[in-house]
């Protein structure tokens, strides 16, 4: 059967979406006094609350139904045992390697004997800068990381170094993704070369955007160090070890890890080296520990307790037979704001997809939008809409059970603004004044953090990882390329030389708008 095609467990969910479509949460909450416990599921010492989504036990058995037709569980094994589940460029998809002990053979190579030698080096390395046993070209020990990278390899990084902040005891990370000549200014504002270490990440070493920051923080060095100091402030985390070597990084300060590697998932390879060196090596192989206990329920719980295949198969439930198009992650930690950008990439860009896997058309939307803020900031800003607005949002709200700062008081307030907002949008309000109601019957889940520690946001991290990988298997798509990313690229090589002077062809409307640019600059590339 073709995964273009509605199918039997497909159709079986609309008709079920029919039956139950004029039962709204609160009802569904109120008719059955154990439904709290009977939607909430444990996952790697996380907790994640389903109960007030607008579904019932039947609903949950035809999506395993579902999973089961499009053999999920095949997929997961195929996953884990390397084989080429990115079937567009032919290669596996390994980042579960990453973090765990199991051997894994892809193209002939242990996998696992690969992986422990670059996290031993990256153990050695990070200690080494950590403890000011590294030094610069001067002697000077490491005080500052300049983390150059963009997608996976700077949001991913940047990610787990302000969600770990309170353990973070090393060297200070700044992070650097947008070409925008002002962001890298800014980052290096205060800095010494002297005392500042480069980390370039970039799987292919050719991403341009990485690759002209990395060449302006080379001439930030070597314009007051010289050339020769590149060897002791500049390394690379790659898959292209010859190209970081044509930059003039030496061999031996690339962290090389394999092609297996996709970018969005590459936080646990030499990509978080500049996460290492904030928190230590130590904190960081918790991380990858938290992120294992997740693959290891994944591969391993029957669909009906499966957390990641869940929170997918509730996505896929509010998308395609719900018709929600927009999901917002509202994460009640100020250290996890960057969490819903971080999903951003890793959701659209892998389930942002109009084509099957086998190459048909597909018949039904994929991928949400996601957007969020951290609460209670967002509170002021969207609420208004998620409450009141003429579009319904799903949402998840991720908490954290202790506090997080020295403040207990703050934390329960911050706590009831939480619980408060998820039973709002169930609940809703009818005051008889339009302008006050509320419709209330807004799904929403929300994932419980015991603290966050590094093994909690390794598992989050995961927890949505495999949620991704399994929707795109309900959906048919393959999460693991992106493609769309490379179009606006290749228009980006052909104007950019325009715009330094030369008359390349470009089209109309392009020719037009740097017209207007050049004007508004003064001069410059008016055509």
């Amino acid at each position: 059967m073709s995964s273009t095609t509605p199918s039997p467990a497909w159709q079986a969910l609309e008709a079920h979406r029919d039956e139950i479509a004029h039962l709204r949460a609160e009802e569904l909450y109120a008719a059955d006094p154990g439904r709290g416990p009977a939607f909430t599921f444990a996952c790697a010492g996380l907790v994640v609350d389903f109960s007030k989504q607008r579904m019932t036990a039947a609903t949950l058995e035809r999506l395993v139904a579902l999973a089961r037709e499009r053999d999920l569980p095949g997929a997961i094994e195929r996953l884990f045992t390397g084989q080429r589940v990115n079937n567009t460029e032919d290669r596996p998809a390994l980042h579960t390697a990453l973090r765990g002990d199991e051997r894994v053979m892809a193209d002939g190579e242990d996998v696992l004997a690969q992986v422990q030698r670059c996290r031993e080096r990256m153990r050695m390395f990070a200690a080494a800068v950590r403890e000011g046993n590294w030094k610069g070209a001067t002697g000077e020990p490491v005080r500052h990381v300049l983390s150059l990278g963009i997608g996976g390899s700077y949001l991913g990084p940047r990610l787990a170094v302000e969600a770990l902040s309170a353990v973070a005891d090393g060297p200070e990370v700044r992070f650097v993704a947008n070409v925008d000549p002002a962001a890298l200014d800014d980052a290096l504002a205060g800095l010494d070369p002297a005392s500042t270490l480069v980390v370039v990440a970039s799987k292919t070493f050719t991403t341009q955007e990485t690759m002209a920051n990395a060449s302006a923080a080379r001439r930030w060095i070597t314009a007051s160090l010289g050339e020769e100091a590149v060897a002791r402030h500049m390394v690379a985390a790659t898959a292209n070890a010859a190209e970081a070597g044509r930059f003039g990084i030496p061999e031996c300060n690339v962290f090389p890890f394999g092609e297996w590697v996709g970018g969005r998932f590459s936080v646990w390879s030499s990509v978080g080296l500049p996460v290492a060196i904030a928190v230590g090596m130590p904190a960081f192989e918790r991380f990858l520990a938290g992120a294992h206990a997740v693959d290891i329920a994944f591969r391993s719980a029957p669909l009906e307790k499966n957390v990641p295949f869940l929170l997918a198969a509730t996505g896929v439930w509010n998308r395609n037979f719900l018709d929600i198009p927009v999901h917002a992650v509202l994460p009640y930690a100020q250290r996890l704001a960057s969490l819903p950008g971080y999903l951003q990439q890793l959701e659209m860009e892998s389930n942002g997809k109009r084509v099957g896997a086998d190459g048909g058309i597909l018949p039904w939307p994929t991928c949400p939008a996601i957007f969020g803020e951290a609460g209670t900031l967002g509170q002021h800003a969207f609420y208004q809409w998620l409450h009141q607005g003429t579009g319904e949002v799903s949402c998840d709200f991720v908490v954290v059970a202790r506090a997080m700062g020295r403040r207990g008081e703050e934390h329960a307030v911050l706590l009831a603004h939480a619980l408060a907002q998820s039973e709002a949008l169930m609940t809703g309000r009818s005051t008889g004044n339009p302008h006050r109601d509320c419709p209330g019957n807004r799904p929403s889940s929300t994932i419980v953090l015991p603290a966050l520690e590094p093994a909690a946001l390794g598992a989050l991290v995961a927890l949505y990882e495999h949620k991704t990988f399994a929707q795109g298997v309900l959906w048919g798509v393959n999460p693991f390329d992106q493609f769309g990313v490379e179009l606006g690229k290749a228009i980006a090589g052909r104007i950019l030389p325009a715009l330094t002077g030369e008359s390349p062809p470009l089209h109309a409307a392009t020719d037009h708008l740097l017209g207007v640019i050049g004007r508004a600059a003064g001069g410059g590339p008016a055509r």
